[in-house]
């Protein structure tokens, strides 16, 4: 046969052309798919090492100026070491950083150091988390998200479910890998990270220097997809170190100085209740900010205090600059820039010279309390914490306003928080401190914490150990932890804690005013009535042990006495009648109870239950806000009293008339819910039935009158019957229907007790000196007082004055705000400022002691008031000293509230209000008596002097 030929070369042309194309499509999709796919990620760095940049600027953040325009934070441009991360200075980075360390330690400057994992070998664990967190919740999650960012969650999820990723698993499994996380221990994830960066076997190391290593790699990392952005390895640095690292950066790759604002707090402390701090974005508020446009991996932001409040006024609006980069990542021109905004400037209410007084003053009186010791019936050595507020008498405007012991901002913003302070203030080792605490104090002798028979029989390390786990237990919420501990009865400081507008305490006689005026008003007394002080007062209830403070301290009396004598000597007797008077005149019912409250709410001291009035001061911080004794309110803290008193009974086999065992104990507590799912389903069983029984008791405890007997026992003998049949470790018990029905009986008796309890007149007793349900902020309490003597105008308390911008100058004030007027008796409001006036002055006043001499004619009351009644000495604390003071009398400006923990009795706090006093009053003092001798030097004079010597060191400089 013969071949075609044309159909052949036909064939083979077409083909040879398919078989090309095909080869060259294939090489071209093959290399698209490497170019994109296999080196997707690579090319994207590379992007971003591009020689055009586009950086932002940040904008310097706005001030904060007192109410003359001295500055309290300000932004300043500080020399900072940065690294970016380039191919060429990944390569080099250890010889890199070897040098800079070396330089940095040569000039002793700190890098900026925010790692969380900490070493110190003179401790065990050696190696430890170190998260800045106060409490134990924020600790938790700050660690899980630790863990999380960095791919340790991995190891948790491989251990747990094999085989598995994170999208695969559901929520039960998720909060179980979260658990497992939180075993893992700060050594074990420390040892991770330097494997992942292959620092693991750098032998010629130490850990604390490889460490130090992955200080800088863990923020390169945790900012790698936000483009150029490089990382800061040191703050703030001198001129001198600037100059010369930008004299070494050709043998540095990577290594630049920048100049950047940073927040500075000029005045160190001072003010720092108020100011707050910034800091970088926690990982867990990343969306939040993220949302608003800041750039989590570098941006600072306010963390607590008008910081925080403010941070929208105070941030200010970025900048754009663009720039040309070298292959070091370092800028070589700019070739075109957007200026940044700065924040706006926040002027405040707030005097610096006050605030400088006042916080000097506070310091000084609580060394002198710590010095003096035990002295009759208080023992102020560990006078440690303390609170003061100043303000305008008759504006709401704040004028100082203190909490001590206090902190200082710019270790934050300088990225310098040693690990010392950094465990000072958020670990603290309480293990340590609360053994020397009880040890120095000796309070394994004293009955309270413990036992009396074990004050008597333990050894001398088992009392200690004892006290230690029962002052500082274990925090239980931490899984398989040996090492946290808690301080339950507030006995170290807390520089974190705004003891001004958190603290809620119970005022003590400071409260006394506050029940005449309601006496007077109600008409229950005149400024003319006369009361005498008869020793106890149990004129209602026999078994009332209320006594005036003279008849227990000397087993004397005030004798017959008015409003006016009431208040300067603080006698209790007094007070206690008014409140009788006021019960008596409510039909000796919930009406008669709710009379103190009645008035304490028109004066900011809590808000009527159900009011839907917003429970705040106004101010421009966070705050708590305390409540007043009310009947309503009551209801709760009676049940939840008389329900920690049955546990006990049950427990004991007792109720509150038979102290003798005679039926099974029983447990009415829940458990935690650990252990396996089998146990944990068992335990979350029992549980259930031990709510519904608590509940019921709770409900019966709240009514208004006891249900019948016939009523109360079968109710509860059914559901302790439930309560014994959903667990088999109480069927075992064979409890017989004897043990229930005591049980039934024991819980009858305690719903009586609370209910008993709650209806009677002497809560109104306790309430009327300051004692009992009363809790209430320094804030709340210097509120109060300004309306009592100004006529009564309540006024939003604030800080903020006016808020201006720095380009425009336009100035925002902020007005006066009143939030109640309360229409008093000037009658009535006079006897009591001549009372106040009599205690800040006579020789029997009890606010006099501090105010020998002192020209300005003023009022004050003073306050103890007991901390714990049952435990307060063995703890090694006493009562809280508190006082309150306005001046001048006939035309009050300012207002006062101190208030010193363990401080031991009001009067002790009053040094503190003369010393600002006389710095308010300086001029005016010392028209009348131009040799006075103040406490403190003029800080007007003092900032004066200090300005201008910065001035001149800063001309000698240039």
């Amino acid at each position: 046969m013969v071949k075609n030929k044309k159909t052949d070369k036909k064939f083979s042309r077409y083909t040879v052309f398919f078989i090309a194309m095909g080869i060259i499509f294939s090489g071209i999709i093959s290399r698209l798919l490497y170019l994109q796919v296999v080196m997707g990620e690579e090319f994207k760095k590379q992007s971003t090492e591009k020689n055009y940049k586009n950086v932002s600027k940040v904008a310097p953040r706005g001030e904060i100026l007192d109410k003359n325009g001295e500055v309290f934070a300000t932004s300043i441009q500080s020399y900072t070491l940065m690294f970016t991360e380039t191919t060429e200075s990944k390569e080099s980075f250890l010889t890199t950083m070897d040098k800079v360390f070396k330089k940095l330690d040569e000039k002793g400057v700190a890098m900026v150091d925010e790692f969380a994992i900490a070493i110190d070998s003179s401790k065990e664990p050696k190696v430890r988390f170190n998260f800045k967190a106060t409490d134990d919740a924020n600790r938790r999650w700050m660690e899980l998200r630790f863990k999380k960012d960095r791919g340790i969650q991995s190891i948790a999820i491989k251990k747990l479910y094999p085989g598995k990723d994170e999208k695969d698993l559901n929520e039960e499994e998720l909060k179980k890998v979260d658990e497992e996380l939180l075993k893992i221990s700060a050594e074990d994830c420390l040892n991770e990270l330097l494997k992942e960066y292959d620092l693991l076997d750098k032998d010629e190391y130490t850990l604390e220097e490889k460490r130090r290593l992955l200080v800088v790699l863990d923020a390169v990392k945790m900012q790698s997809y936000s483009g150029y952005k490089p990382v800061v390895i040191a703050n703030n640095l001198s001129k001198e170190v600037a100059f010369l690292f930008e004299q070494l950066q050709p043998d540095l790759p990577g290594i630049s100085v920048e100049t950047q604002p940073m927040r500075y707090y000029p005045n160190g402390d001072l003010g720092s209740a108020f100011l707050g701090y910034t800091s970088k974005i926690d990982s867990w508020q990343q969306e939040k900010y993220e949302e608003k446009g800041y750039d989590v991996s570098s941006d600072s932001v306010g963390k607590a205090g008008l910081e925080s409040s403010f941070e929208d006024i105070l941030k200010g609006t970025k900048g754009q600059e663009s720039i040309e980069v070298n292959k070091q990542g370092r800028k070589v021109k700019t070739l075109g820039e957007v200026e940044a905004y700065p924040g706006k400037t926040i002027q405040l209410t707030i005097d610096k010279n006050l605030q400088e007084i006042a916080e000097k003053a506070l310091d000084d009186t609580m060394a002198n309390l710590q010095k003096q010791g035990r002295v009759a019936d208080v023992d102020s050595t560990n006078a440690t914490r303390a609170a003061a507020v100043f303000m305008d008498a008759k504006t709401g405007k704040i004028l100082a306003l203190a909490s001590r012991p206090g902190y200082d901002p710019n270790i934050f913003t300088e990225g310098s928080l040693s690990a010392e302070d950094s465990e000072k203030y958020f670990n603290p080792n309480l293990e340590k401190m609360g053994k020397e605490y009880i040890e120095s104090r000796g309070l394994t002798s004293i009955p309270g914490v413990l036992t009396e028979e074990e004050v008597a029989t333990m050894s001398y390390e088992d009392k200690v150990n004892t006290m230690l786990n029962r002052m500082f237990p274990l925090n239980d919420s931490i899984e398989g932890n040996t090492t946290v501990r808690e301080d339950i009865y507030d006995i170290f400081p807390k520089p974190f804690y705004n003891y001004a507008t958190f603290t809620l305490i119970p005022p003590g006689s400071i409260f006394k005013p506050l029940t005449a005026i309601a006496g007077l008003e109600e008409g229950v007394i005149t400024p003319d009535t006369l009361i005498y002080d008869d020793a106890k007062y149990n004129k209602r209830y026999s078994d009332y042990n209320g006594a005036c403070w003279i008849y227990n301290t000397q087993g004397g009396s005030h004798g017959a006495i008015d409003i006016r004598k009431a208040l300067e000597v603080s006698c209790n007797y007094f007070f206690y009648d008014v409140a009788d008077r006021l019960f008596a005149k409510g039909g000796e019912s919930s009406s008669g109870l709710n009379y103190l409250a009645k008035y304490a709410w028109k004066f900011g001291l809590g808000v009527e239950p159900g009011s839907n009035i917003k429970p705040s001061t106004g101010i421009e911080i966070e705050e708590n806000f305390g409540q007043v004794y009310n009947y309503e309110s009551s209801k709760n803290i009676f049940a939840n009293e008389y329900i920690n008193k049955l546990v006990n009974f049950m427990n004991t086999g007792t109720d509150s008339i038979n102290t003798t065992p005679h039926y099974k104990g029983i447990d009415i507590t829940k458990k935690e819910e650990k252990g396996s799912n089998k146990e944990k389903e068992a335990i979350k069983k029992v549980n259930e039935k031990k709510t519904a029984l608590v509940d019921a008791i709770k409900e019966e405890m709240k009514k208004e009158t006891k249900a019948k007997e016939e009523e109360i026992l079968p109710k509860m003998q059914d559901l302790l019957k439930d309560l014994i049949e959903s667990s088999d470790e109480l069927k075992a018990k064979k409890y017989s229907d004897k043990d229930i029905e005591d049980m039934a009986i024991a819980i009858n008796y305690s719903i009586a007790d609370a209910i008993s309890n709650r209806i009677s007149g002497a809560n109104a007793y306790d309430a009327s000196i300051g004692q009992g349900m009363n809790y209430f902020t320094p804030l709340q309490l210097a509120n109060y007082m300004a309306t009592l003597v100004n006529g009564g105008n309540r006024y939003e308390m604030h800080l903020v004055d006016s808020i201006i911008d720095p380009v425009t100058g336009d100035k925002t004030e902020i007005e006066p705000k009143l939030l109640e007027h309360i229409d008093l008796d000037e009658e009535y409001v006079n006897a009591i400022k001549e009372g106040l006036r009599r205690g800040a002055s006579n020789d029997e006043g009890t606010a006099s002691t501090a105010f020998s001499g002192f020209p300005i004619e003023h009022g004050a009351k003073s306050g103890s008031s007991t901390f714990n009644q049952n435990k307060q000495d063995s703890l090694g604390r006493t009562s809280y000293a508190t006082f309150l003071g306005f001046a001048p009398l006939d035309d009050p400006q300012i207002v006062s509230c101190i208030v010193i923990f363990d401080g031991g009795h009001g009067g002790y706090a009053g040094p503190v209000a003369r010393a600002v006093y006389e710095q308010y009053f300086r001029d005016e003092i010392l028209g009348k008596n131009p040799g006075y001798e103040f406490k403190y030097p003029d800080s007007r004079e003092k900032n004066s002097k200090d300005a201008t010597n910065e001035k001149t060191t800063e001309n000698l400089n240039k």
